[in-house]
């Protein structure tokens, strides 16, 4: 099994995320602004910022996701009213969780309270899994640099699509 997770703000053009580290007196994982180029190889802009905190550097192999959740809650939790008061001010919240697990693998479990934990801090749920059919294609499984850039997408844009190919 492999996994990681990241809790994700996003905030249209006059909600930043430098404004979010300053408010919750964290550093992100990843945090990109409004009008800046979605990448090199592109003249596009972002149109929303984005404010991303993971459970650790890369996705993971071994750690259950309620390990991964568990990391990131430690570090949120006490800052959890600031995070609604973000909210309220319109920036949209999610947790965005990798599963990765083989059909023979056991699945992914989440216990009561480690979701008591998650329902007491902003943002839905949102479960990117995929199953074995990496095992056939040499080279196909994702890399961070995929994942990176589909967790990096809020939801009302197009995003990378972590499949294989």
């Amino acid at each position: 099994m492999e996994t990681r997770a990241t809790f994700r703000l996003f905030g249209d053009a006059g909600l930043t995320a430098a404004a979010v580290s300053r408010r919750l007196g964290l550093q992100p994982t990843r945090a990109l602004e409004a009008g800046h180029r979605v990448s090199r190889r592109s003249e596009a802009t972002r149109q929303s910022s984005a404010w991303l905190l993971s459970s650790g550097p890369a996705i993971e192999e071994g750690v259950e996701l309620a390990v991964q959740l568990q990391r990131v809650l430690a570090v949120l939790e006490p800052v959890t009213a600031t995070l609604w008061d973000l909210v309220s001010e319109g920036y949209e919240a999610n947790w965005f969780c990798w599963i990765a697990s083989h059909a023979t693998e056991h699945a992914a479990e989440l216990d009561r309270r480690t979701m008591q934990r998650l329902l007491a801090l902003p943002g839905d749920l949102w479960l990117d899994a995929c199953g074995d059919d990496f095992d056939n294609q040499e080279g196909a499984q994702p890399s961070d640099q995929q994942y990176n850039q589909d967790l990096s997408c809020p939801p009302n844009e197009p995003g990378w699509a972590l499949t294989p190919g």
